[in-house]
């Protein structure tokens, strides 16, 4: 009677935790930290025909998570390393990831900062204005607000059931079936702490763009008028390469005696006694056949 008494109850738990979930979603979305007054103006301007119709309850921000990606022209990559570092510090952001590598004796660079959203734009026309030139530039936002109200709804559903479910083993007797309510409670726990994560995952990226600006060193123009003639340097390039065509001779000629002649010669010399064989063998054939 015990057992089936504790089933029932678990029976009525699940139910009231079904009634939670259905009855916890929010019947407004809630307000997250704001991005900029410009951004929520351009979603309320996009928005407006949508939501004419509708009863305005309040003001809602959106949670927009903002990359860009720059490829400049610089004058000097060091400084212009140090300018884009200072310039993150100096909006209360910081650098992610700095890279830089020399080609063709010239040094190029590439960094990713992470800077309030709310200073997006105002970074991307700083950097603007530390370049000589602006060769690429590309940003892409991404609006998350329903994932992260969804999230929240998904939360406090699960945080209603582990309260049923803690409520569920402290009553329970049966040693079955606390550990059979300890297995869903510690299975809950671990799914609220993955929605925790991803909440601040989203708050994070949200809270902080991301920018990647690309450095590339101004390339130095080619002279119009030559380094111009030097006779000696070329006088010495020519005796130079005589000399080394010498060389070269002169080792064919070595290799052609020292190497090249006894092997042809070891070679050569089976031959020549094959082939004089072969005349003397004809020869005293043909001065047989008159007498026979």
């Amino acid at each position: 009677m015990k057992k089936r008494a504790i089933a029932l109850t678990s029976l009525a738990v699940l139910l009231a935790v079904l009634a939670a979930c259905g009855a916890s979603a929010p019947q407004e979305r809630a307000v997250y930290p704001s991005l900029g007054v410009d951004e929520q103006a351009g979603y309320d301007q996009a928005n407006a025909s949508g939501s004419a119709a509708q009863p305005q309850t309040g003001q809602t921000d959106r949670m927009i998570i903002w990359t860009a990606d720059m490829v400049m022209t610089v004058k000097d990559t060091e400084q212009a390393v140090s300018d884009v570092l200072a310039l993150a510090s100096e909006l209360g952001g910081y650098a992610v990831s700095t890279e830089s590598w020399a080609q063709d004796d010239l040094m190029y660079a590439r960094l990713t900062i992470r800077v309030p959203a709310a200073q997006f734009e105002q970074a991307m026309a700083r950097l603007r204005d530390q370049a000589l030139k602006v060769e690429r530039e590309s940003a892409n936002s991404q609006d998350v607000t329903e994932e992260y109200v969804d999230l929240e709804s998904r939360l406090r559903a699960l945080q209603a059931k582990e309260a049923q479910l803690t409520e569920l083993m402290n009553q329970a007797e049966d040693t079955e079936a606390v550990l059979a309510v300890y297995e869903q409670l510690s299975a809950t726990q671990v799914e609220i702490e993955q929605v925790k994560g991803r909440m601040s995952y989203l708050e994070n990226l949200s809270a902080m763009a991301t920018i990647t600006a690309n450095l590339n060193p101004e390339q130095p123009e080619a002279a119009v008028v030559g380094e111009g003639w030097r006779p000696g340097s070329t006088l010495r390039n020519a005796a130079r390469a005589l000399v080394n065509a010498l060389k070269g001779l002169g080792n064919l000629v070595i290799w052609g005696l020292v190497f090249l002649l006894p092997i042809l010669l070891l070679i050569a010399l089976p031959i020549v006694v094959i082939v004089l064989a072969i005349r003397w063998w004809f020869r005293r054939k043909r001065s047989k056949a008159p007498s026979a």
